[in-house]
């Protein structure tokens, strides 16, 4: 029994004997009203129904007049905690058996010694293990001592810390392929405030579509100063981190598995899956842009609803109560040419450069060369060469319109081939003859 349970019977002794502990009654009138208390039939905290002795309500209406309410406390069995089944040797043992594996469930304990001969089958049941584990500290709640500590925590001003995170939506339509694919909806939001700066549906959990969900948030937000972010491929790229760098934005990955150190946008998923995509009708949401378009006002309404982890605010407020504290865009164009990356390729000898599985054509000089390509993040088609501090655009290979390209290029202002009189055949019969080369009579 818990010190709450005794609480509560102490609690049900006090009522059944009311009044007669607030005054004095002589013996006589005791008497007789204990027998009427004896006769009666009473309800416990259990909702369990009782009748009591009268040398019982004797004893307890004896026991509060010497010692109070807390004299009416069932009083703690005197072999509390130790076990009338296990011996102290087969304690020890069971003990030292978790501590070498801690992952030994109580179960398979029990399974081993009986296995070993140490104890007979059914001798001793899997709580009464279960019970000397929790009183050593041993149970599995408290056995996470190899982990880190876990707090409560969040940062201190709006647009410091985004969590980003993805989550898998119902399979839809893609009329690209042509057949039914799972929609991933990529999301960020604020930490301070619980807002979600943007998210949207796709098919694909590719980097670069966590990247065009980046820029809508960054354009309309203002510039994060961390994210915190998974393991996942579209959560580690080269160019997220080439970006992140840019722009001043520093990218913090959670331990593999540990989910719940993004806690907050962990429990935004499990709201708008209840809420939203397990209540939509697919019937009626056939296509991405139905379901962009239900994800976008749902979004709307949840700004405006109160937290109660935010005193009652809305995200909407927390976030515009701390502005001033964020880093906003002036010039939306600015982030733009932020969104790009490079990397180094060699061109051909058919000047062509191979790019994400794509044949650009290149201007023919710089065939067989190694020179770098520039590409938009969020386009995938723009695609550019660098020659020194010029950029010029690529365009993907057309190999039937080449067929009828000249192949000898020609240039306007080009002026005559100047001769220079030097051949290797006649210097070397010049020789031989004993003629000057320079044009001189015989030596």
């Amino acid at each position: 029994m818990t010190d709450e349970e005794r609480n509560q019977e102490a609690l049900f002794r006090h009522a059944i004997l009311g009044d007669l502990l607030s005054r004095d009654v002589r013996r006589g009138k005791l008497c007789l009203a204990l027998k009427q208390l004896a006769q009666q039939t009473y309800q416990d905290h259990h909702g369990r129904t009782r009748r009591v002795a009268y040398k019982t309500l004797e004893e307890w209406y004896y026991k509060y007049r010497n010692g109070g309410f807390a004299a009416l406390r069932p009083r703690p069995r005197k072999d509390r905690h130790t076990s009338r089944v296990l011996t102290a040797e087969l304690q020890q043992l069971i003990v030292d058996m978790k501590r070498e594996d801690p992952g030994r469930s109580a179960r398979l304990i029990i399974r081993e010694l009986e296995l070993a001969g140490r104890m007979r089958a059914g001798q001793v049941s899997r709580s009464i293990v279960e019970r000397l584990l929790r009183r050593q500290g041993l149970s599995v709640p408290r056995m996470e001592w190899d982990h880190s500590a876990r707090y409560r925590w969040e940062v201190a001003t709006c647009g410091e810390l985004w969590q980003a995170d993805a989550l898998h939506g119902p399979a839809l339509m893609n009329e690209a392929t042509g057949r039914k694919q799972r929609v991933i909806v990529f999301g960020l939001l604020d930490d301070r405030s619980r807002l979600i700066p943007y998210l949207e549906g796709g098919f694909g959990e590719t980097e670069p579509r966590f990247l065009a969900v980046l820029y809508q948030a960054l354009a309309r937000r203002g510039l994060v100063r961390k994210l915190l972010l998974d393991n996942h491929a579209s959560f580690s790229g080269y160019d997220l981190r080439l970006l992140c760098a840019r722009l001043g934005i520093h990218l913090v990955h959670s331990r593999p598995g540990d989910a719940p150190s993004k806690g907050k946008i962990e429990r935004f998923w499990r709201t708008l899956r209840a809420q939203l995509i397990e209540r939509m009708d697919l019937e009626r949401v056939t296509t991405l842009d139905e379901f962009n378009l239900r994800l976008w006002t749902w979004v709307e309404e949840y700004h405006h609803q109160p937290h109660s982890s935010l005193s009652g605010r809305t995200p909407l407020e927390v976030w515009e109560s701390e502005a001033e504290q964020i880093r906003w865009i002036e010039e939306p164009s600015q982030l733009e040419r932020h969104f790009y990356g490079e990397v180094e390729r060699l061109v051909r000898n058919d000047s062509t450069v191979q790019w994400r599985g794509v044949f650009y054509e290149v201007p023919p000089y710089l065939r067989r060369q190694r020179v770098r390509l520039r590409y938009a993040l969020l386009d995938s088609t723009h695609v550019s060469v660098l020659d020194g501090e010029t950029e010029i655009p690529l365009r993907p290979v057309q190999p039937v319109a080449n067929a009828d390209r000249p192949r000898v290029s020609t240039t306007a202002d080009a002026s005559p081939t100047r001769k220079t009189g030097l051949n290797a055949a006649e210097l070397i019969l010049a020789r031989a003859a004993g003629r000057d080369p320079q044009g001189g009579g015989d030596e």
